[in-house]
Order: C-alpha cells, then structure tokens, then sequence
C-alpha cells in the first residue's frame, strides 16, 4: 500500500529554534480514532515537558501512523499553539491531529521543532 503525505490543521509550517528543540520532550500519553470510518481523525493526549530556561510555543510534530503488520500508511505534521513555561509541563489534551489512513492501528509521534515564547 503507498504511502500518503497528510498535514494537520496548522499545516507543514515548522520553523523553530533548534537549540531550544534539544531540550523539549513530547510523549503521547493516549490516543484513539474519532469519526472511524468516516472522518478517521487521532485525538490525542500529548504531554510536553521543557528543560530550557525559557517558556517555549508552537511545538511542531510529525506524526505517522501504521497498520497491523506495521507498514507505514500516513505521515503529517500538526503544531500545539500552547505555552509551556520553563521547566514546566503542559497536558494537552484532545488534539485532533489531522486526517489518517483507515487502516491505522499505531501511531507515533517525532519533535520537529520549537520557537521561544
């Protein structure tokens, strides 16, 4: 099965501070499939955790999903345009990814890129 390049709402846009990337770590706590079958879009939990010194914004992710037997099927971007303070954590919750391949069983999550707040 070929691959599909979606993006989320926010779109490919992921220009940052590469320095400040370095000390940002985003985990996806949860996530399941809204709208299966017809819209077919992650909501996720998705914990960001900030070791610099600075607040940062604008956390820019790759995400990419794949089937049972772990073939790849979809890769997008998505930005949470949330502030996190320095050395703090943020929760955020229900975020609505973008859309997927029908076939996506897994899903994992790639820090792109951060900008200082």
């Amino acid at each position: 099965m070929a691959s599909q390049l979606l993006s989320g709402c926010s779109g490919p846009n992921c220009h940052g501070d590469p320095e400040l990337t370095k000390n940002v770590y985003i985990e996806l706590v949860d996530w399941h499939i809204v709208g299966l079958w017809v819209i077919n879009c992650p909501c996720c939990w998705i914990r960001v955790k900030n070791y610099n010194n600075v607040p940062i914004k604008d956390v820019c992710f790759r995400y990419r999903t794949y089937g049972y037997d772990g073939e790849l099927l979809t890769v997008g971007t998505y930005k949470l345009e949330y502030d996190v303070p320095a050395g703090g954590i943020k929760n955020c919750i229900e975020q609505y990814i973008g859309l997927v391949d029908l076939e996506s069983d897994m899903l994992s999550l790639e820090l792109v890129s951060v900008e200082a707040h």
